[in-house]
């Protein structure tokens, strides 16, 4: 059943030509409102989102090779470059796309070589712009600078792959992402951690929180960080401060924990996170079961800082974290969108990896049951079998991406249910910082 859905998507998705039209056809105006439908660029919604789907099926079956060089194609044929770019957005995404389909040395390396060039030189402006803020302990983080949908994190898990050609930019990423754990004199002179931000919690949301906050999600927050500097830290490549920074990050978030200890919340408010540091546990609920933000991919960020550092004690709590968070009546939420950013889809994902590291055997069992319901989720009907929702959720929305649409779903579904599919150097899953 998994190989025939994920099949028949294939199928609707071969064709670039015309995707674009077919995705504006099949939205309504309500939906197109909430945010952009569709950049060839995007690895959210466009071409190089769709081309991680065939790339990941060209490593098993040769012949979606061609269909995903002619999404990467389209992705740099006549469209215009968006005004920031970053994993998601632009260069970056395409330089994503191609590495993961590359099926046999010395594929895609005249395109690689002149992208992951540019991407080097994005991550470096963005180090430089933050510098002199960073050097002089002020306090505002943009998230955008150093998020994993627009900023270092996702950069960095970008060149992290590119190798050694770049491992001086990387190192770059990573030590500015060490002085980001540093203190910093916040509000009314106090003193908090270097990654407040006044910032508003989504770019759609203009309005920020009183006193600024404290990012907890795993797409926009401080878990991107973590997860980079855990994977380099696994991969060899280290700078100063690296582990302290780690370790920073993953107490400060065992910290911030739900009342119950196994969940958390989207952001912390600065008077949260000052009561917290006076020594009293703060009120903060649970936000969603998501890898944008709550649970599931807090967990999965402290899982890779608790393999980094062969802390035990950490990956118990991960585990237990998202064991509970999936055994919660909560969890209905998650199963109303089907997709990676914050529906099922991320989670079956966040679970099968979690399942498969050192310590992770419990959530094995849940796998069958969030892979059945995936499926289940797929519906013929639907232009691309996976339909989303609203952030509302009152309208239903058809994208063919990956982040929040029906590419996603699909991939998922076949990590879940295929875990010895053949699969490249660079994971798709890497997009979502989650290997």
């Amino acid at each position: 059943m998994t190989h025939d859905l994920v099949a028949t998507l294939a199928e609707r998705l071969a064709h670039p030509a015309g995707l674009a039209a077919r995705v504006t056809a099949a939205e309504t105006p309500e939906a197109a409102e909430t945010r952009s439908l569709w950049h060839g660029q995007s690895l959210a919604d466009g071409h190089a989102g769709v081309g991680l789907l065939f790339a990941a099926l060209a490593h098993g079956e040769p012949a979606y090779a061609e269909v995903a060089h002619a999404h990467l194609t389209a992705a740099v044929t006549g469209v215009s470059r968006p005004a920031r770019e970053g994993l998601y957005a632009g260069l970056p995404a395409v330089a994503f796309a191609a590495r993961t389909a590359v099926t046999r040395p010395g594929a895609y390396a005249g395109l690689l070589a002149t992208l992951d060039d540019q991407v080097a030189l994005l991550a470096r402006r963005l180090v430089a712009e933050d510098a002199p803020r960073v050097a002089a302990g002020t306090a505002g983080a943009r998230m955008a600078g150093y998020d994993v949908v627009a900023g270092l994190a996702g950069l960095g898990r970008l060149l992290l792959a590119a190798g050694p050609a770049h491992r001086d930019t990387t190192e770059q990423v990573l030590a500015h992402l060490v002085a980001l754990t540093r203190p910093v004199t916040g509000p009314g002179g106090r003193t908090v951690p270097g990654w407040w931000t006044g910032d508003p919690i989504l770019l759609s949301e203009p309005d920020g929180v009183p006193g600024g906050h404290f990012n907890a999600g795993l797409a926009h927050g401080v878990p991107g960080p973590l997860a980079l500097l855990s994977l380099a830290h696994r991969a060899g490549v280290r700078v100063p401060g690296q582990e302290q920074a780690i370790r920073t990050i993953a107490e400060w978030l065992l910290a911030r924990r739900s009342p119950d200890g196994l969940g958390w919340p989207n952001i912390v408010p600065l008077e949260a996170e000052l009561t917290a540091a006076s020594g009293a546990r703060p009120e903060l609920a649970e936000a969603r079961t998501g890898w944008c933000y709550g649970t599931p991919g807090v967990a999965r960020a402290l899982q890779l800082a608790a393999l980094a550092l062969k802390e035990a004690d950490w990956n118990r709590r991960a585990v237990a974290a998202v064991a509970a968070s999936c055994d919660r009546p909560s969890r209905a939420r998650a199963f109303g969108d089907p997709t990676l950013c914050h529906g099922l889809a991320g989670l079956t994902t966040i679970v099968t990896l979690m399942a498969r590291e050192p310590g992770g055997a419990e959530l094995a069992a849940l796998v069958p049951e969030l892979s059945d319901a995936l499926a289940d989720a797929a519906d013929p009907g639907h232009p691309f079998l996976w339909a989303a929702a609203t952030p509302g959720g009152s309208t239903v929305v058809h994208r063919p991406g990956f982040l929040d649409g029906a590419a996603g779903a699909a991939l998922a579904l076949r990590f879940a249910t295929d875990p010895d599919a053949p699969r490249g150097e660079l994971s798709w899953q890497a997009a979502l910082l989650l290997c």
